[in-house]
């Protein structure tokens, strides 16, 4: 999983080279430790429009993984093809634990370690940076992903161009992460730490994670994923022998999504040298002909390509359900609802859902129970969330079959049909169900609850089913057009901002100058997934001139969901500079704050408002989010 086999500079050169040496083998003792956690429910805090804020939050939004492996890492060079290298690795001797979600997972440690004891094969340029890798079609993915991981933090690239002085250079790598610039530095260049025939010692750094090139699927959030990096590694560079010979430290990554930490990562590693040898001809045409034989059967794949969601969250489900099934997750259900209180749902709920992933016919069974449950009940709770986060057409029928057995409840509906709108494909079933309550049903919170899933259906639609998105859309603009009755067309506009879409906008726009300061408000708000310049222009105009504080929040805010640019900045950054409302200065600080890594001066301005702002309130926001970021470089 490394360019680790090489050396000595070319004459002339001011920087040692990697030399390749066919049939070289190299061993190191590895000893590497990973930490992920992920949290994406603090993206619908305060985000959802259509689900009732007296209810509880879905939950089962929050995963962790922990991942530790010695052995020793065997490192072959196979061939050279034109520029590139051709390396063979595996692990031998190893030990792997593996904990998901608090829980031992042995079975999936086994198949890591029984993974990558067989050949990996990667593709290298001559200064170091691993360009592909490829793996047995055997090899799982969970193993692909945490092989991936270790190429990646085990890299050590020299510049492509020759350099008068080796102390310090950028290239540009990548890992399962993404794309990033990292930065190399010399140690103690004067302290007998030179180039030449002995050890020189190098500090790397990733500076930064690029933007990544495609654009996020109409059926997620259209926001910027930022990615901070922190800390380094230290890396041993073996003049005379020419190989890498101690790469040691610690790597982070905090994830921002909307501005919010959904994720944290930690990778430890020790990679030490410890032999090597010269594998025999044999040998070598034997692991020559079986990556030969690879190249023609399997695709290679780049460190940052995308793990399958599917079989990520196959392997986490399987985890959660172990030996669990419909049948004793009922009894634990009925137990923990008959208890009076110190009520833990969550473990079950993570059951439940996994039930629902891996055997999605348990859902009949689970809409049925939901057809009777009180609305107030740990039942109702705990298997609405599970089938709304799964979403599955067969999630989605049992959740139907709920709605339509009680179509007057609202006590109970007004659960049962928000989760509905968290199917990425909904089906025709669904859809027609909710449309039908959106447009009959005589209970106002009903109808309007029905009205903001339909808008936020027609945003999941339209990528996979356009044409019935676009239906949606239109049927919620002539709604519109027809109403007569402010406080319906505000309804009406806050479902058509939840479709999110580049059609509503002339619909949307004309009600940012209403004399009613509810509709100008509804409006900003309906912007926020419209993706376009003119939305984000109008964003702006109505948080720097809008006279009423209620419509510049729900300007701040919509701009909050949208990726920020140079305009953008300014004009939030002059806005809080002279806003009075102490609710947009908070909404403006959170989005000023997440601009930080692309506007350095973003930090700046939150580092005075900490110390100096008006506002007792806005001093202690800044504070936190301060002290949150130094939280995550420790």
């Amino acid at each position: 999983m490394l360019p680790f086999v090489s050396v000595a500079a070319s004459e002339g050169s001011a920087l040692p080279q990697y030399r390749f040496v066919t049939g070289k083998q190299l061993i190191y003792r590895v000893n590497y430790s990973g930490v992920a956690q992920t949290d994406f429910q603090v993206l619908f805090d305060g985000g959802n429009q259509s689900a009732d804020k007296s209810q509880p939050s879905p939950l089962g939004l929050a995963q962790s993984l922990e991942i530790t492996l010695q052995g020793q890492l065997v490192v072959t060079i196979l061939d050279h093809k034109n520029d590139d290298i051709v390396l063979a690795y595996n692990l031998r001797n190893a030990i792997v634990k593996l904990i998901t979600n608090g829980q031992d997972d042995g079975p999936d440690a086994d198949k890591i370690r029984n993974d990558l004891s067989r050949d990996v094969f990667a593709v290298l340029n001559r200064q170091g940076k691993v360009l592909s890798v490829r793996f047995d079609s055997a090899t799982s993915k969970l193993s692909q992903s945490f092989a991936r991981s270790l190429i990646g933090l085990t890299q050590f690239v020299f510049p492509n161009d020759r350099l008068d002085k080796l102390n310090q250079w950028k290239t540009q790598e990548e890992d399962p992460n993404g794309r990033y610039v990292a930065q190399y530095r010399r140690v103690n260049p004067g302290a007998g730490n030179s180039i030449g025939t002995g050890r020189i010692t190098f500090q790397k750094t990733i500076t930064r994670y690029l933007p990544a090139s495609a654009k996020p699927s109409p059926t997620e959030f259209n926001v910027e994923t930022t990615i901070t990096p922190t800390g380094s590694l230290m890396a041993t560079f073996d003049q005379k022998n020419g190989w890498v010979s101690a790469l040691v430290g610690a790597e982070s990554q905090t994830i921002e999504v909307a501005g919010k930490t959904v994720a944290h990562t930690k990778s430890t590693l020790g990679l030490n040298y410890f032999s090597e040898a010269v594998l025999r001809a044999d040998k070598l045409a034997a692991l020559r002909a079986t990556n030969s034989q690879l190249e023609k059967s399997v695709a290679s794949t780049s460190l940052s390509a995308p793990v399958s969601k599917d079989e990520t969250e196959a392997n986490i489900e399987r985890t959660e359900l172990a030996s669990d099934d419909l049948e004793t997750l009922l009894s634990d259900l009925a137990k923990l609802e008959a208890e009076s209180s110190d009520r833990n749902e969550t473990p079950l709920y993570l059951k439940f859902k996994a039930l629902i992933y891996l055997h999605p016919e348990s859902s009949a069974t689970l809409g049925q129970m939901l057809a009777t449950a009180d609305a107030k009940s740990l039942t109702m709770r705990v298997l609405t969330g599970a089938l709304g986060s799964v979403a599955n057409p067969h999630a989605q029928t049992a959740l139907v079959s709920a709605i339509k057995a009680r179509p007057t409840d609202w006590p109970a509906l007004s659960m049962l049909i928000p989760a509905l709108d968290q199917a990425g494909e909904p089906t025709l079933l669904a859809e027609k169900t909710i449309h039908d309550l959106a447009t009959q049903s005589s209970n106002p919170d009903i109808a309007s609850t029905a009205e903001l899933t339909l808008g936020a259906m027609a945003r999941n639609l339209a990528n996979t089913s356009p044409e019935r998105a676009t239906r949606i859309v239109d049927s919620i603009i002539k709604q519109i057009d027809l109403s007569s009755s402010v406080d319906t067309t505000r309804q009406l506009l806050l479902a058509l901002g939840n479709a999110g879409s580049a059609q509503a906008y002339p619909t949307i726009a004309r009600f940012t100058t209403d004399s009613s300061p509810l509709l100008r408000a509804a409006s900003a708000s309906a912007l926020r997934w419209v993706d376009s310049d003119q939305s984000s222009a109008l964003l702006i105009k109505l948080l720097s001139s809008d006279p009423e504080p209620s419509v510049r929040l729900e300007a701040a805010r919509a701009l909050g969901f949208r990726q920020i640019n140079a305009n953008s900045f300014e004009a939030q950054k002059q806005s809080f500079a002279i806003e009075k409302d102490e609710k947009v200065r908070l909404a403006l600080l959170r989005n000023l704050w997440k601009a930080r890594a692309v506007f350095p001066e973003a930090r700046q301005l939150i580092e005075k408002a900490a110390t100096s702002d008006v506002s007792e309130d806005v001093r202690k926001a800044s504070t936190e989010l301060l002290a949150t970021d130094q939280a995550h470089s420790n």
